[in-house]
């Protein structure tokens, strides 16, 4: 009888203690959907009720239900998304997530597709639009200037603004024949830096070693330059932005000269010379305050499947030289569209 009084008691106690421990079934049934910014369903996104380990996943179209208390707090997160927490006060819920960047900067587009950092095995640099915003330039060339290894860029007519900046990757590679790189804007090959407005440039890729001549032939001989421009918004909302730069260049004397009546005595005592009595600093007279401005209008919008980006740039721009100066009015517009399978997209610029 004791025995069997004990075994009750027992079982009592631990009916007791997982009921304590086990977690609340009380609440309400929880539906929801989880997208990306281009409105696309997420899968196998996990869905974790916070500070518990009750959790579900999304389905295929990027739905789920949980069973969660109002007041709860439900934590989202997926590969390759920023996590994110929402508060649980009833009804059915939406969830946009946000791609995580630096996921994003480890894949480096290249001449035969696009492959992950980690995985590469041939010398490319990759410099995205958020390295351009420190360089104020009508000169697409010269925003890499500096920031890939191996790639010289100069400009020795900078104070003319109708000369370009000329890249010679890993040195001079021939004496007859030209040495700049091969340029491919968009996987068009033949491009040209000085058509192109730097404010449409998403990022640019740099080919250096013998790959670029294994995809290009002896067009990539001097390395190869992949610019990949900036493409239309696809979050289904119209977006018009307005971005302008202005830069001021000023002559700088390298060398403390002689004024005229210095230059005077020392060419009457060394070498006597016939004088006109002419006191013109012809450096001062040739040269002036550079000054250059771009202006770009940009509107873009669209979804996943159609999207659409047209830019409208002015650029002007006189040199330290007294008689250079350089004006541009440019336009792009860009349209992509993705057929309802996904089988096929048409780009036009």
């Amino acid at each position: 009888m004791i025995k069997c009084r004990l075994s009750a008691a027992v079982v009592l106690i631990v009916s007791l203690l997982f009921s304590l421990t086990a977690p609340a079934q009380t609440g309400t049934i929880v539906k929801g959907v989880v997208v990306d910014t281009n409105g696309e369903p997420v899968i196998q996104a996990g869905i974790l009720i916070e500070g518990t380990s009750v959790g579900v996943v999304t389905d295929l179209n990027g739905k789920f239900e949980i069973n969660a208390a109002k007041g709860s707090t439900l934590e989202i997160s997926s590969v390759g998304f920023k996590t994110q927490k929402v508060y649980v006060s009833g009804g059915n819920i939406r969830v946009v997530l946000e791609t995580e960047t630096t996921a994003l900067d480890e894949v480096v587009v290249v001449g035969y597709g696009s492959m992950k950092r980690k995985e590469m095995t041939s010398a490319i640099s990759h410099v995205n639009s958020k390295d351009f915003s420190s360089v104020s330039s009508i000169d697409a060339s010269m925003l890499i200037q500096g920031k890939v290894s191996g790639v010289s860029v100069s400009n020795t007519a900078i104070a003319d603004p109708n000369n370009y900046g000329s890249i010679q990757i890993r040195g001079i590679s021939s004496r007859s024949a030209g040495n700049g790189p091969f340029i491919v804007v968009d996987g068009v090959p033949g491009g040209d830096l000085t058509n192109i407005n730097p404010a449409d440039i998403e990022s640019i890729d740099v080919l250096k070693d013998g790959a670029a001549s294994a995809i290009y032939g002896t067009r990539g001989s001097n390395g190869v330059i992949l610019v990949n421009l900036k493409k239309g918004s696809k979050d289904g909302s119209v977006h018009t932005t307005y971005s302008g730069t202005v830069t001021v260049n000023a002559p700088k004397r390298e060398l403390d000269m002689l004024s005229a009546e210095q230059f005077r005595a020392y060419r009457t005592v060394k070498n006597p010379l016939e004088d006109l009595g002419a006191s013109t600093d012809w450096f001062k007279e040739t040269t002036r305050v550079g000054f250059n401005h771009l202006h770009t209008l940009t509107i873009s919008g669209g979804n996943a499947k159609t999207n659409c980006r047209v830019t409208a740039d002015y650029r002007y721009a006189w040199g330290v030289d007294l008689t250079s100066d350089r004006r541009e009015f440019g336009a792009r517009a860009g349209v992509s569209h993705t057929t309802r399978g996904g089988l096929f997209t048409f780009t036009a610029n």
